[in-house]
């Protein structure tokens, strides 16, 4: 039994596929410096990392970090690379970075969208990385049933921090223009500004008022992810039509819990969704808040009032996970990835 060297488990995908790696591999926790302990967040040293030899390992896969040590690692990512978004590229310590990607023991770089990969491919391939040891491996999602569904409302889902970003007040405006008394919104969101969007102050003091006064809305906060999937099972709809993402995991998870979903054709969506086939996919760049609202109302329209669309689309789910988001598939490319790092 080999052993894999991680370097966190912070998200429930990176959970999921960690806890079940390719046969004959066993994953285990690398033990490197916590920055985090001692209050240091700079992505310099959070996406740098130094393993302690403190136990056997094989070979390292990180999440965006760059390993120091000399022993056969793995990098996987979804946004750029090396993660270090403030640092000219020119500074030493970004110029280490590249020249470790392209050094022997640097085995892979595994992209997580084509979207990421070729956001990549250009600097990389300048820096002397062999583009042999790039490819792109999608993330698995765990498949759950639908449950606890009520036939007599529509609920609408929408999940994730970064509410304003993530087309959240589209959504509401959506939702209020339908005026359908059967319709239920469910918002699952710490409802606070992250990045890449801020509102005005009078659109949150809109968007605060608007929830106030309707029923039919009700907000979660931020919950344990196995709370978002009985909400995900239990809704008939999600909706995520994103301004900026690198992935968005929440769209694969709804997928993953055989819900249609509207999105946008930001980051990797279009890698992830299918437009027509499992929802809609929405052009949001350069479009106005307003004529987004007039899209996601028309297409929450469309699937509440065709139960038989509604079944195909959800249904579509299942074909699309098990030929790009399944385990196995997952699995068989890390396999050979491993096994030719450590021949």
């Amino acid at each position: 039994m080999r052993t894999i060297g991680i370097s966190h488990k912070t998200r429930y995908w990176q959970h999921y596929s960690f806890s079940n790696p390719p046969e004959g591999y066993r994953c285990v926790r690398g033990i490197d410096i916590p920055w985090h302990l001692v209050g240091i967040l700079t992505e310099e040293l959070v996406n740098t990392k130094f393993f302690l030899p403190l136990r056997h390992v094989d070979i390292y896969h990180t999440y965006n970090g760059v390993v120091a040590n000399a022993k056969p690692w793995v990098v996987e990512v979804e946004s750029y690379l090396p993660r270090y978004h403030r640092m000219h590229p020119k500074a030493p310590l970004y110029q280490w970075a590249l020249r470790k990607l392209a050094g022997r023991y640097c085995k892979a770089l595994v992209f997580t969208s084509q979207w990421a990969m070729q956001r990549n491919l250009r600097h990389l391939q300048a820096a002397g990385v062999d583009p042999g040891k790039m490819q792109v491996i999608y993330r698995a999602v765990e498949q759950f049933a639908p449950q606890g569904r009520d036939p007599q409302v529509f609920t609408v889902l929408i999940a994730g921090n970064g509410f304003y970003r993530k087309g959240g007040a589209e959504l509401l405006r959506a939702f209020l223009q339908l005026g359908r008394p059967e319709m239920r919104l469910k918002i699952i969101s710490t409802m606070k500004t992250d990045w890449g969007l801020c509102p005005m102050p009078w659109e949150k003091a809109w968007v605060e008022n608007a929830i106030a006064k309707d029923p039919r809305i009700t907000v979660y906060g931020q919950m344990p992810h196995e709370e978002v999937i009985r909400h995900m099972r239990a809704a008939d709809l999600f909706v995520n039509a994103t301004y900026l993402d690198p992935f968005n995991n929440t769209v694969l998870e709804a997928m993953g819990c055989g819900l249609p979903v509207i999105c946008s054709d930001t980051g990797a969506l279009p890698e992830v969704a299918r437009d027509g086939v499992n929802g809609w996919m929405l052009r949001v760049d350069g479009r106005s808040s307003e004529d987004i609202t007039e899209e996601v109302a028309m297409r929450m329209r469309q699937l509440m009032d065709d139960a038989a669309l509604r079944s195909r689309m959800g249904a579509a789910n299942d074909a699309i996970i098990r030929d790009r988001f399944s385990l196995q598939v997952r699995n068989a490319a890390l396999l050979k990835i491993y096994e030719a790092a450590l021949e």
